[in-house]
């Protein structure tokens, strides 16, 4: 009887050592907020994907992610503190440092817009960006990623254009309902038209621009200075989520459908093989990427931006996926 109780106190203390362990565990999480520009965004599949599959759980970090309705926006949480790290791009991390805000891209996105295009519908009279001289191109936003490359196309075409901010979603039903004349979409939204025929691209952005950092991951001062662990750690659990749907690619794709909510197969396949398996698993960015990226701010009338070195930080370059 002695034994069986000893045996019984034994378990129950062991049980409740194990208990006080996980308690601790889940205590010693930090909490990071990260916000993304848009929602069901395929490249930002992994961000989710590196939740489910505990990797940022492993680098002691829970996440609390937030889609915004455009860059813009995401900055601004960025700003308020509703964000310790954000996807956004360069031009606009340079004109919030010029306007006092403490903050530097920590690591790479993307370095081409890889599944970018300058879209019509398939009917309309428009077979070049030429064409577009006068017209309506639709965009996110004022200040977005859209908003520079509709300028940017539009001066390599010698041409001027009105861009028209609409916000994400409305991008697709605007232009199908001809209140804009093109539209700069990024994946999936071009395979949706590109794959049934209703559209065409004018301008394949990755195929017709040098890197010029689409997206990068951009972090606080604060969070950079008094916590580069969480940094570190949430980029790496990004990395190593886009490196295992890379590698595993039924996993992949079917994390992806389940994300973009796409139906048609075409369309999910060209999601996954022209931007997802392209997507960096290392944070290192060249500083030649980042000056590319701000002389399109020029084109919007932007000048006297922060210099490279004001808004970037190497600090994080060598995080990876391994």
């Amino acid at each position: 009887m002695l034994n069986c109780a000893l045996n019984r106190r034994a378990l129950c203390t062991s049980v409740f050592g194990v208990l006080l362990a996980s308690i601790a565990g889940a205590s010693a999480q930090t909490t990071v907020k990260i916000g993304l520009a848009v929602p069901n965004y395929g490249p930002f599949a992994p961000i989710y994907a590196a939740d489910e599959l505990g990797y940022f759980r492993d680098a002691g970090l829970k996440p609390e992610i937030t889609a915004y309705r455009g860059g813009p926006a995401a900055q601004e949480a960025l700003a308020a503190g509703a964000a310790d790290i954000i996807n956004f791009f360069p031009p606009g991390v340079a004109l919030a440092v010029k306007k006092g805000i403490k903050e530097k891209v920590v690591g790479l996105g993307s370095a081409r817009p890889d599944g970018w295009h300058i879209m019509v519908l398939a009917n309309s009279p428009y077979r070049s960006m030429a064409d577009l001289a006068g017209k309506k191109i639709g965009i996110t936003a004022k200040g977005a990623t859209t908003d520079f490359y509709a300028l940017w196309a539009a001066k390599r075409a010698g041409v001027q254009v009105e861009t028209v901010p609409v916000g994400a979603p409305a991008q697709l039903p605007m232009l199908k309902s001809s209140q804009i004349d093109a539209a700069v979409l990024n994946p999936p939204i071009p395979f949706r038209l590109i794959v049934p025929g209703e559209g065409r691209s004018l301008v394949d952005l990755a195929k017709e621009m040098e890197p010029t950092l689409p997206d990068v991951w951009v972090a606080t001062q604060s969070l950079i200075d008094s916590n580069p662990k969480v940094v570190e750690g949430t980029l790496h659990a990004i990395y190593k989520a886009t490196a295992y749907m890379q590698k595993n690619p039924a996993y992949g794709r079917d994390y992806l459908r389940k994300f973009t909510g796409e139906k048609d197969d075409k369309v999910l396949d060209l999601d996954y093989d022209v931007v997802l398996a392209k997507r960096p698993t290392t944070a290192r960015i060249e500083t030649q990427w980042i000056e590319a990226s701000l002389a399109l701010a020029a084109l919007g009338g932007i000048s006297e931006l922060p210099p490279v070195a004001e808004i970037f930080t190497d600090r994080f370059s060598g995080v990876t996926a391994d």
